[in-house]
């Protein structure tokens, strides 16, 4: 009889576990789906605003170095989504790796960089605020032969969802 009980016990105890692990596992994926989110939000954002200097591309780079919290899963859902709806290609590198690769042919006589035609490179310059539920931060979009232009984003998580509260150009080259 005793045994019985411990058993039973054991396998309540054992359920219980199963129960708080399953809810726990589901809450950190949902953090990691909104960090995706979030950076999703901004791309958009960005690309609505600026809508001159994304005519033509063909690929992005984003140089998720310089980005904060952008796990290698969320690299992935942000990639997927962006060659899914904007049909681009996209990359993981830096300006010296995409001249490195041939993306970016060395200088002209007047020193500027004129073969980076077919696409952008965007980073992330510093951050303002980093939260769960607030993200603010100042990146720069580079494509030599229209310039370079500087932008603020800003988002505010309601709801569990991440939403846009201001994205805006501070300086243009």
């Amino acid at each position: 009889m005793l045994k019985k009980i411990i058993i039973s016990v054991l396998l309540i105890i054992c359920t219980s576990l199963l129960v708080v692990g399953d809810k726990y596992y589901k809450e950190k994926q949902t953090v990691k789906d909104e960090n995706a989110k979030l950076y999703e939000l901004a791309f958009d954002s960005f690309w609505e605003l600026e809508t001159g200097i994304t005519v033509g591309v063909k690929y992005v780079s984003i140089n998720t170095k310089t980005f904060k919290g952008i796990s290698d899963e969320d690299k992935k859902r942000l990639f997927a989504y962006i060659e899914e709806k904007y049909k681009l290609t996209v990359l993981d590198m830096s300006f010296a790796e995409l001249r490195a690769a041939g993306y970016i042919i060395e200088p002209a006589k007047d020193g500027f960089y004129h073969k980076f035609v077919n696409g952008i490179l965007i980073e992330g310059e510093k951050y303002n605020s980093y939260s769960s539920d607030s993200v603010s931060f100042e990146g720069k979009v580079y494509r030599r032969t229209l310039g370079e232009i500087g932008f603020h984003f800003e988002a505010v998580r309601k709801n569990k969802k991440w939403q846009l509260k201001e994205c805006y150009r501070t300086w243009m080259s």
